[in-house]
């Protein structure tokens, strides 16, 4: 028998081992954990290329590995502090010592790739994700961790190395410590506290607040609402995404009360979309968290601006991609999507035939370029049935156009992009998702001129346009990476701990996905 017919039959039988594993495996989606025929390519090119007989396992009839492969299960066996399953990379029992060694590759290098591009990919996740895994090459990882002289180090070094992801990874050790000492106490429901009241409930909350941090522990329980406590309680609704009103009403019990293994998954999943994500955004870039409803534009690596933002509504999804920023309109017209005209504006029309006209909207005869335009007045607006719309709407520039005076504009499939809305007042809300899908900023006119700035570009401009009140296109120089995302937890530049609710049921999606329900 060859080396190389010698290396497959080993191969082989620690992939029937293994996969056996993965149908014993508690994991629901058991399959996910079986090695894929790259995985079983790049384990045996790995051995074939080997000229010592084995990589992980000490030369010996029996099974047993060498200092290296104990080195790399001790890894597996704490996978758990990279977000991941220890079950989920177990070794089969063998007595061949070439089986053996072969199957330390295929689940180092399961892991591996689990760790860097996922353990699930995002449109298996969840089909309205347009973000890509990594590429990993199976091969040059399991040299690469051979070849360290410290191999848990290698193994380690392999995360992500994303800022973010890292500091939800010692959150996540926070929490599970929490977590095996019982976690928070609960807080009772009741009627809303209030700064200055005193009921027994603010005992709870104080002693709730302390397990978190967000209240330095005093001794003695007190039920007085004092100044120190108001402070620690909006600092958990700011946290938390709440309105910062102090007031421990319902909304802020109910966050109270997420139990901290809710927490854990919340931090797991997190972790694991930051493995769908590039280590670096770009020096230069525009992050939009969409449950998070807030935008930073970073500036050589620092934050030059940040801003709340309103996404799209639950039935109106924004999508979760990347592109680049490549210009701005200036005081733009709208071009209004059919299925908004139709859905949107066509009951209000017949609610009220001057709704156009007060609006500075024109209607043309179709979607043609030299389609001539309609009188409003001369449509039966309530013979059109419900859900059709056979006409083209346009807005005029002006103080009511629904893109305000500036969009930023990064052409992709779904017609998304970043503008300004003469709806301030939605800014004032904590939850935001009240757009049909693009992207509203609390700044824009800011961020026009610090991105213009930043081009190399006169910022004074912007006022000069504005003013002017024509549509201008100003190109950019150097298009701006912008990162459309969905994190629900998070760690801030600060150290602060972020959660938000999953207002598109993205975790619910990716934690099926996972197994882990």
């Amino acid at each position: 028998m060859t080396g190389q017919t010698h290396a497959r039959t080993a191969l082989r039988t620690a992939l029937a081992a293994l996969i056996l594993i993965a149908g014993l495996s508690a994991r629901a989606d058991a399959q996910t954990i079986a090695p894929t025929a790259e995985t079983a390519a790049a384990v045996e090119s790995f051995h074939a290329a080997r000229t010592d007989r084995y990589a992980w396992v000490e030369e010996t009839e029996t099974p047993t590995l060498n200092a290296k492969g104990a080195a790399v299960v001790r890894v597996l066996e704490r996978a758990e502090r990279q977000g991941l399953r220890a079950a989920d990379y177990r070794l089969p029992a063998t007595d061949s010592p070439t089986a053996l060694d072969h199957a330390v590759s295929l689940t180092l290098l399961r892991y591996l790739t689990d760790l860097q591009a996922g353990r699930v990919a995002p449109k298996k996740a969840d089909p309205a994700l347009y973000v890509f895994p990594r590429e990993v090459d199976g091969l040059a990882l399991l040299e690469a961790v051979h070849a360290a002289p410290e191999t848990a180090k290698a193994m380690a070094d392999l995360a992500p190395a994303n800022p973010v992801y890292r500091r939800l990874r010692r959150l996540l050790l926070d929490y599970r410590t929490l977590a095996r000492t019982g976690g928070w106490h609960p807080v009772s429901e009741g009627p809303t506290l209030k700064p200055g009241m005193t009921d027994p409930r603010v005992s709870e909350v104080r002693r709730r607040l302390s397990s978190t941090a967000d209240l330095t522990p005093v001794s003695g329980a007190t039920d007085l609402y004092d100044p120190a406590l108001e402070s620690a309680v909006r600092q958990f609704q700011r946290r938390h995404g709440l309105d910062s009103d102090g007031a421990v009403g319902a909304k802020t019990v109910a966050a109270m009360n997420v139990p901290v293994q809710d927490r854990i998954r919340q931090i797991v999943l997190n972790m694991e979309r930051f493995r769908w994500m590039p280590d670096e955004f770009g020096d230069d870039h525009v992050f939009v968290n969409m449950a998070g409803f807030e935008l930073d534009y970073v500036v050589g690596g620092v934050t030059r601006l940040a801003m709340r933002v309103i996404v799209g509504r639950p039935y109106r999804e924004t999508p979760i991609f990347s592109d680049q920023i490549r210009y701005m309109e200036f005081n733009p017209t709208w071009s209004v999507p059919a299925k908004i005209a139709a859905q949107d504006l066509l009951p209000k029309i017949k609610k009220d035939p001057s709704y156009l006209s007060a609006g500075g909207y024109e209607l043309f005869a179709g979607y043609q370029n030299d389609a001539p335009r309609v009188d409003p007045a001369s449509v039966d607006w309530a013979a059109i049935p419900k859900g059709r719309f056979p006409y083209r709407l346009r807005q005029a520039p002006g103080e009511k156009n629904a893109l305000g005076q500036v969009k930023f504009m990064f052409p992709n499939q779904f017609d998304v992009y970043l503008h300004d809305t003469p709806a301030r007042e939605l800014f004032a809300k904590s939850v935001r998702n009240f757009s049909s899908g693009c992207i509203r900023l609390q700044k824009p006119i800011t961020l026009a001129e610090v991105m213009l700035a930043a081009d190399g570009q006169d910022p004074g401009q912007v006022r000069r346009i504005l003013d002017s009140k024509k549509t201008t296109r100003v190109n950019l120089k150097t298009p701006v990476p912008v990162h459309l995302t969905y994190l629900t937890a998070w760690i801030g530049e600060g150290g602060t701990v972020e959660f938000r609710d999953d207002i598109y049921g993205r975790d619910a999606l990716l934690e099926k996905a996972l197994g882990l329900i």
